[in-house]
C-alpha cells in the first residue's frame, strides 16, 4: 500500500533533518523541483536540505538556463561527500547510488517496481514540479510567483515546450491558466525551454556552422548543421547563409551541405541541400 500522506508523512520526521537529491546528471526539472521541494518541507516545519552531490559545472546548459532565469547559482547546492547517515528523499527518481537511507520519492516516470518508503508520488506528469505542485494545493502552501514560474518553465522543458508526447493536456492547460493568473510571459518562457539557437549574438560562420557534423558516403565528402529557431527569418537573410554555404562547398570540395531548420514555432522543418551550383529545398 503506497505511504502518500504528506502530513502524516510530517509528523513521522519530527526531530529528523532529511536530505533532498534530485538525480545524477541533474537537470532543469530536478534542480528546480529540489528547491520548490525544500520550500514545501519548510512550510511543513520539516528540517531539510537540498543539496547537488555532484560538480556543477558554471556554463552547462542547465547551470545558464536556471541562472538567466531565476538568478540561482546552482553551485551554491554543490555538496561532496557521502554520508551513510543521511536520510534521503529522491525528486526526479526513485533510486540512487548515493549513501543513505532514502525515506521518500516524487517521481513523474515511474516504472512497475515498488518501493517501500515513507512517503512515495509517482505517477506520470509533465515534470516532477507539477507534481510537488499538487502537494502544495494540496497542503495549501502560499505558492509565490516564482514557484509557479518554477512549476511551467520545468514543465515546458521537460516536454520541449510542451510539444513531445511526455505533455498532458490536462497539466498544460493548467499551465497556461497559472501563467494567466501570475501574469507570466507564457511565450518567452516556451522559447527558453526550446533552448533555441541565439542567432542574434552568432557570426555568420558559427551559425552556418551550429551542430555541424561531418559524413563521407563513399568517397563523397558531406556536411551538416542545423538551427533551431522560433518563427523564420527573412528571406534575404537565409539566402545569405544559403551564399556563404556554398562557398564553403566550393572550398572545401563538399559533395553537399545540409542545412536544416527547426522551426519550433509553427512546429515544421526545412532541409536546404546546397551545392556548388545548386541549392535543393
Amino acid at each position: 500500500m503506497k505511504n502518500n500522506n504528506i502530513r502524516e508523512f510530517a509528523r513521522k520526521m519530527e526531530g529528523k533533518k532529511l536530505t533532498i537529491l534530485g538525480h545524477e546528471n541533474i537537470d532543469v526539472d530536478a534542480f528546480l523541483s529540489g528547491v520548490l521541494l525544500s520550500r514545501l518541507f519548510d512550510f511543513l516545519k520539516i528540517d531539510n536540505e537540498f543539496i547537488v552531490l555532484e560538480e556543477v559545472a558554471e556554463g552547462n546548459e542547465t547551470y545558464d538556463i536556471v541562472k538567466k532565469l531565476f538568478n540561482i547559482d546552482m553551485k551554491d547546492w554543490e555538496r561532496t561527500g557521502e554520508d551513510a547517515e543521511r536520510l534521503l528523499f529522491l525528486e526526479d527518481h526513485f533510486e540512487t547510488v548515493h549513501a543513505g537511507k532514502v525515506v521518500g520519492c516524487i517521481d513523474h516516470h515511474p516504472t512497475s517496481k515498488n518501493v517501500s518508503f515513507d512517503y512515495e508520488k509517482r505517477r506520470n506528469s509533465s515534470a516532477s514540479s507539477f507534481l510537488i505542485y499538487e502537494l502544495m494545493l494540496e497542503v495549501r502552501y502560499p505558492v509565490t510567483t516564482e514557484d509557479i514560474e518554477m512549476i511551467i518553465f520545468s514543465m515546458m522543458i521537460d516536454t520541449t515546450a510542451f510539444k513531445s508526447s511526455k505533455a498532458i493536456q490536462s497539466e498544460v492547460e493548467v499551465a497556461e491558466k497559472l501563467a494567466t493568473k501570475y501574469k507570466l510571459d507564457y511565450e518567452e518562457l516556451i522559447k527558453v525551454a526550446l533552448c533555441l539557437t541565439p542567432i542574434d549574438k552568432m557570426s555568420i560562420e558559427k551559425i552556418t556552422s551550429n551542430g555541424e557534423k561531418s559524413y563521407n558516403y563513399n568517397g563523397n565528402a558531406v556536411k551538416s548543421a542545423y538551427l533551431q529557431l522560433y518563427g523564420m527569418p527573412s528571406k534575404q537573410k537565409i539566402e545569405e547563409w544559403k551564399g556563404f554555404l556554398a562557398k564553403r562547398v566550393k572550398k572545401e570540395g563538399l559533395k553537399m551541405f545540409v542545412f536544416i531548420i527547426f522551426e519550433t514555432k509553427g512546429n515544421f522543418t526545412i532541409e536546404y541541400q546546397i551545392m556548388t551550383h545548386i541549392c535543393a529545398k
